[in-house]
Parts: structure tokens; sequence; C-alpha cells
């Protein structure tokens, strides 16, 4: 048996609403509790539509998530950060090389270089310098062990990065 309300039940609180209410009162009365039930289904709609928009939310947030760990373990932009760093290693690379170029030049035209103890050659580090390219720019700098290094002549940076 379902614990329902058949025809027998609704008859009986028809009879019951009539005697108590009245005849007059009774459609007033059943107009008022149509509206009070149209409010209770729509404050229900309300709660559940605020719940499954909470939802959207949060599964759209860990999509987000998601997308972002997937550009940050794009292997595309790893290898284009190696592509920047060797980049760069080469144009130092090719600023010392100069250096010690126009070095060369002032000790073939100094003539008693030879004899002065040599200055430190001014190689600046970049700022966003690599292990690696210290060892290069060290063994750059460090040539033969038997040629001493002159100072590099009175030519700024700038002009030999061509700025």
């Amino acid at each position: 048996m379902s614990p329902g309300i058949g025809m027998p039940e609704l008859l009986v609180v028809l009879v019951l609403a009539l005697v108590v209410v009245g005849p007059q009162q009774l459609p007033v009365m059943m107009r008022k509790v149509g509206q009070m039930m149209a409010q209770a289904r729509a404050m229900a709609k309300d709660f559940q539509n605020s719940f499954e928009e909470i939802g959207r939310e949060t599964e759209l947030s860990e999509l987000r998530r998601e997308i972002e760990a997937l550009k940050d373990a794009n292997p595309i932009n790893q290898i284009h950060g190696e592509l920047d760093k060797a980049a760069r290693g080469a144009q130092d690379d090719d600023i010392r090389a100069l250096k010690l170029k126009h070095a060369e030049k002032g000790q073939a035209e100094g003539g008693d270089a030879q004899s002065e103890k040599p200055a430190a050659l001014d190689v600046r580090k970049p700022e966003s310098a690599t292990p690696e390219s210290d060892a290069q720019a060290d063994a750059a700098a460090s040539g033969d062990a038997a040629e001493p290094i002159e100072p590099a002549p009175a030519r700024p940076v700038d002009e030999i990065k061509g700025r």
C-alpha cells in the first residue's frame, strides 16, 4: 500500500475545509494556498539553481587550472627558453671576441705593452648569464696562458654592440 492521498481522503479534506472556512472564503483560501505553494516551488528552484551555478564555477576554475598546468608543461616553451639562452651566449661570445681583437690591436700598436702588467679586461656579465655561459666566457677570456691580455681600448661596450 502506498501512503498517498487518494480520492476518499481528498473528499474528506474538502468537506472539512468547506465546513471550517465556509463556502464564501474557500476560493480565497485556496488561492492563497496556491500562491504559497508557488512561492515555495520558486524558492526551491532558486536554491537548486544556485547550487548548480556554484558547481559550474567550480568546474570552470578546475578547467582553468588544468589549462594553466598544460601551458606551463608545454615543451615548446622550454625549447624556446633554451634557444634564447643559447642566442644570448652566442652574442656574449661575439662581444668578447671583438674585445679581444681590439685588445690585440692595442697591444700591437702599444709596443712596450709586453712589459706592463696586464690590467683586468672589462668583461661584464649580463644579468641573465647562466653558469654555462660563464664557463665559456672564462675559456674565451683566458686564451693562451703564455700571452698576456691587454686592457680593452677606450671604446665603450655600447659602440661594440652597435647601439
